[in-house]
């Protein structure tokens, strides 16, 4: 096969201006008057040759943009910059409206005065509704999350008001009743039921102000090994003999700035998961150490794993695991939501891995590490409001 010469482009090429039904291609005069209007162009706006030639390209344009002089503003950025693109709704010959991508380019004579201009026109009016589409939904999707905050708001506030006043009231009958293993077993159960209320409250309230920027930290260098230490004793009391045993792996040292209620928030809320999820004969490993310029804590664990299309939206606010769901004590699937804002906000990140249902699952939390001096570390926020 001969290979195509320039001659053979050049005529394909024209033989496709003249032809072609997907573009629209327009000749005008300096004053921008039709000269030459393409079969896509007669195609595209209805218009025939015969009737355009000779008239205004505004003919083609709307109402508001010949008010503006945007056909006379096209062809003077044309001349100054050599072609202007533009991104317009057009005008049919039936009165019709649809949006099209162009450019109009500026055409120059050997002395290089102006000649005219070339216009090229295509129909991107599914493109303009996809992209209108995508605003909808991102405006309706974030008023919904301001419904949802005032929502988690309201809710949090109205659940808090009844809390102490019940707790008061099972504390004045310890100690105005008489003791009996009954009565000592109903009020332990108001108090652990009351406990799992307060968390619940106090994590909806947190995302709230999360959810509002009202979250400020109260940065400090902290020791992630004493704070890990700590949270692993708190979690299981020593009498506790219906939950897995805890391995603890830790450095001497490993500081962060960071606020030390809301890092132990985390911590907690990723070893209590992890507990909860696995069986009195399992295994929970906390261990932490010094990666590059990152302290890395992660919490493994040999329980009821993760499926696979769980796990990328598994810190997404009310996500519950299927698997999970039948040995939850109760909940919402707004801890781990919680755990990643938290974590944000201290410029970490928290990721998640598990090989599938019944492999255990793997939670890592990765902190700037914190070098007195360094760049960025000598101011320290305020405390947090209170």
């Amino acid at each position: 096969m001969d290979p195509l010469t320039p001659e053979d482009a050049a005529r394909s090429l024209y033989r496709y201006a003249l032809e072609s039904r997907d573009y629209a291609l327009v000749a005008l005069d300096p004053g921008g008057h039709v000269r030459w209007w393409s079969t896509g162009a007669q195609s595209l706006f209805g218009y025939s040759a015969g009737e355009m030639l000779g008239q205004p390209i505004g003919r083609i344009f709307t109402t508001e943009d010949l008010s503006a002089g945007a056909d006379k503003h096209e062809r003077e950025i044309a001349v100054r910059a050599g072609a202007s693109e533009d991104d317009r709704w057009q005008v049919r010959r039936d009165g019709s409206r649809f949006f099209a991508s162009g450019v109009l380019t500026a055409l120059h004579g050997e002395d290089g005065a102006l000649v005219g201009f070339m216009k090229t026109l295509r129909d991107r009016t599914d493109l303009r509704e996809q992209v209108e589409r995508l605003r909808n939904d991102l405006a309706e999707a974030r008023e919904a999350a301001k419904r949802k905050d005032v929502f988690l708001g309201t809710l949090s506030h109205e659940l808090r008001n009844p809390l102490a006043p019940m707790i008061n009231a099972a504390a004045l009958i310890r100690m105005a009743a008489q003791p009996s293993p009954e009565l000592d077993h109903a009020l332990q159960v108001i108090d652990r039921q009351a406990a799992v209320l307060k968390r619940l409250v106090d994590d909806l309230l947190d995302l709230t102000r999360l959810g509002t920027g009202k979250v400020l930290l109260d940065l400090e260098p902290q020791d992630i090994s004493e704070m890990l230490t700590s949270v692993v004793r708190g979690m299981r009391p020593p009498t506790a003999t219906h939950l897995a045993a805890v391995e603890l792996l830790v450095p001497e040292s490993l500081q962060v700035l960071a606020d030390a209620n809301r890092l132990q928030q985390v911590f907690a809320n990723l070893l209590g998961n992890a507990l909860k999820f696995t069986s009195a004969a399992g295994h929970v490993w906390v261990k932490a150490t010094l990666e590059a310029d990152e302290a890395v804590v992660r919490f493994e664990d040999d329980g009821v794993g993760i499926a696979a299309e769980t796990l990328p939206s598994i810190f997404e606010l009310f996500t519950q695991a299927e698997e999970t769901r039948r040995m939850s004590a109760g909940g919402l699937g707004i801890g781990l939501s919680l755990v990643k804002d938290l974590v944000t906000l201290h410029g970490g990140t928290v990721q998640v891995r598990s090989e599938g249902v019944g492999q255990g699952s793997e939670f890592t939390v990765r902190l700037p590490l914190y070098r007195p001096g360094a760049a960025g570390q000598e101011n320290l926020p305020g405390p947090a409001p209170r």
